[in-house]
């Protein structure tokens, strides 16, 4: 479970149906384009020597991190017999600079530990080493925009120049995802974003037949419960509670879910959703709560 503002009974079954919510996937027309232009890319840099990647765009709570999961489960059949690994994947902080790009790569390669003094010299022999054995089919980079974020231009330039080394020395694709502040990427190393050409945005959820497929999607996913009202009642509100973002209607939706949980009917209703969006959002306005009926 996340950190969680949750205030209602915590028994083992109201976890449990915590656990289910949390782990619903709901693949969705965006998350799709992107896994394909994701394998194509594999697959035409399997065939040609054509440096090729995609950035991720997104704001926190798209999806980002379960997008690489995706992509991840897709891609890890076709790891070959000899010991190739299908998919690198790193995920960087704040303080990434040349040297903690070599260190998330030869941990990603399978290395236990790195050098005493993590110098760059050794971590180029140690990612040199293991990439001739491995011959990745792609590399994933989660919270890229931490790169290039800040007064970082000439680090942000650095990084991406190692990276870009790598790519077409070993031949292998990169898919990175970030925040918006990847775009400046553009501006301060084009030579790489060139190789990463490709460039998707995840937008939230506008209040269409794509977000109806979500809430269908959780809706039919979730047995625990009666969650039929998320693409019923709850629909319109819920998009005005979320805003958009999965990330946000997820918590939601499993608060909501462990409140029914407790009840005798176990069907979500929509006293469950505005407790749900209280402990989701903190004690707001009751005018600001869409699942509180009109005058009360």
């Amino acid at each position: 479970m996340p950190d969680s503002e949750y205030t209602g009974p915590l028994t083992k079954e109201v976890l449990k149906v915590g656990e289910q919510v949390l782990n619903v996937v709901v693949d969705h027309a965006v998350f799709r384009r992107i896994r394909e232009a994701s394998i194509t890319m594999v697959h035409l840099m399997r065939s040609l020597r054509l440096p090729h990647g995609i950035l991720v765009q997104a704001e926190s709570g798209m999806g980002k991190s379960l997008l690489v999961e995706l992509i991840r489960r897709e891609l890890a059949p076709q790891a070959s017999p000899s010991g190739s690994v299908a998919c690198l994947h790193v995920a960087l902080d704040s303080t990434v600079d040349t040297n903690g790009m070599a260190a998330a790569m030869t941990l990603a390669l399978g290395y236990r530990s790195l050098p005493m003094r993590r110098q760059l010299e050794s971590m180029n022999h140690m990612t040199k080493t293991a990439l001739e054995r491995a011959r990745p089919l792609v590399l994933l980079i989660d919270e890229m925009q931490h790169v290039c974020e800040g007064n970082k231009d000439i680090t942000a330039r650095s990084v991406t120049d190692w990276l870009k080394v790598r790519m077409d020395r070993y031949n292998f694709p990169v898919v990175c995802l970030g925040t918006h502040a990847l775009e400046r990427l553009t501006v301060i190393n084009p030579q790489f974003t060139g190789r990463a050409s490709a460039n998707f945005i995840i937008p939230p959820f506008q209040f269409d037949e794509a977000w109806r497929q979500v809430l269908a999607g959780f809706s039919s996913a979730v047995d625990s419960v009666d969650l039929g009202i998320a693409n019923g009642a709850a629909c319109r509100p819920l998009h005005q509670a979320s805003g958009g973002n999965m990330r946000m209607l997820k918590r939601i939706l499993t608060y909501a879910c462990m409140y029914a949980s407790t009840q005798p009917n176990r069907v979500v209703d929509m006293v469950a959703l505005s407790n749900a969006f209280i402990d989701a959002k903190g004690q707001v306005s009751e005018q600001l709560n869409p699942f509180r009926p009109a005058g009360t």
